[in-house]
């Protein structure tokens, strides 16, 4: 008796229910929208990335694409080109544009993207004022088994505004040839933030790497470790990152009668070798780390492509549109040496 009860417990309730169904009809946003990403003060230029995002849907309008650009720094207008230079080390056609004007620090920009067939997009950012006055300091860490060398940068955080900071190191391999004529390697890198001062899961909000525009000129992607001040403003600040490799790695060294290979392995020559090392310091505005953040958590969310978890957050300061415009401010320290950092505890 009490499995037909149960049965006909269940019927009413499957009924009941039914009964409350509504028609839902999914409805979604087919027009096109314009993408920008753009970092002013990263290089001596301003380089926008701007392309269009279409919707899958087979019934949405895909307009042609023709953006008709306005940048303005300080109220003036800055032309703004398709730079084929860019696009070509980039691997992507007709999606770099760029404005001959470097940045400087207190910089005021908007920039504005039209298109028939698309919503005019718009943002704004400004290009923060500096890195704050600075230390550096060399030190080993021991972390369980393993010891590591690391460098610091020490400053005392900006209370009145939130940004967010990024340390780089700057590697200058040369080779001079017994004809006197040279040949030099450049190299930007990170090392790994160590754990005992941030906890550098995404999910911290504290430390990550990231890049910005994920190329640049030069073909290559650089990556840069990031800190938030969001809960440091104010305060004493330290950007911590330990170097793979030893010693030499941060001071460099020298060494003669190198021998010299070019890509195809064929003998050049010997040469005598220098390495050494500077520091790039980065100012980044608050778009900027909010930007990296969503990213980030999108991008690491397994769980999510999985269909485990809920979907994370996104951010753009892009009216009517999607991506980032944030200004930036980097400076790079003298080559680092053993008396540099002592001069500079």
């Amino acid at each position: 008796m009490m499995k037909i009860y149960r049965y006909i417990l269940l019927t009413f309730l499957s009924t009941l229910f039914a009964s409350c169904m509504q028609p839902f009809d999914l409805k979604l946003d087919d027009d096109p929208v314009i993408f920008l990403e753009a970092f002013p003060g990263v290089e001596d230029m301003v380089v926008f990335k701007i392309v269009p995002a279409y919707s899958y849907s087979n019934s949405a309008s895909k307009p042609e694409f023709k953006p008709v650009i306005t940048f303005l720094v300080n109220g003036e207008q800055i032309p703004v080109a398709l730079n084929k230079d860019y696009c070509m080390s980039t691997k992507y056609e007709n999606t770099y544009y760029v404005a001959d004007y470097k940045p400087v620090p207190g910089d005021k920009m908007s920039v504005e993207v039209a298109s028939d067939g698309f919503e005019t997009i718009y943002a704004e950012t400004s290009i923060p004022d500096g890195f704050p006055d600075w230390k550096i300091d060399y030190r080993e860490v021991r972390a369980g088994e393993s010891t590591y060398h690391a460098v610091y940068v020490s400053f005392k955080d900006d209370e009145s505004s939130d940004l967010s900071y990024g340390l780089q190191v700057h590697n200058e391999r040369l080779y001079t040839y017994p004809d006197g004529s040279t040949e030099a390697e450049t190299r930007r890198y990170t090392g790994f933030q160590l754990v005992d001062d941030f906890d550098i899961s995404p999910y911290s909000y504290n430390g990550m790497t990231f890049s910005f525009n994920g190329w640049t000129l030069d073909g290559y992607s650089y990556d840069i470790s990031g800190w938030d001040d969001d809960t440091y403003n104010g305060k004493d600040m330290n950007l911590s990152m330990a170097l793979y490799g030893g010693y030499g790695d941060l001071f460099g060294y020298e060494k003669e009668d190198v021998e010299r290979y070019d890509e195809y392995g064929e003998f050049l020559g010997l040469c005598n070798f220098k390495e050494r090392n500077r520091l790039v310091l980065y100012t980044m505005s608050s778009e900027f780390y909010k930007y990296v953040i969503a990213q980030e958590m999108i991008s690491e969310n397994s769980d999510f492509i999985a269909g485990l978890a809920p979907s994370n957050f996104c951010y753009s300061n892009i009216t009517n549109g999607a991506g980032v415009f944030a200004g930036v401010y980097c400076v790079e320290t003298d080559w680092i040496t053993k008396e540099m950092i002592e001069s500079n505890r």
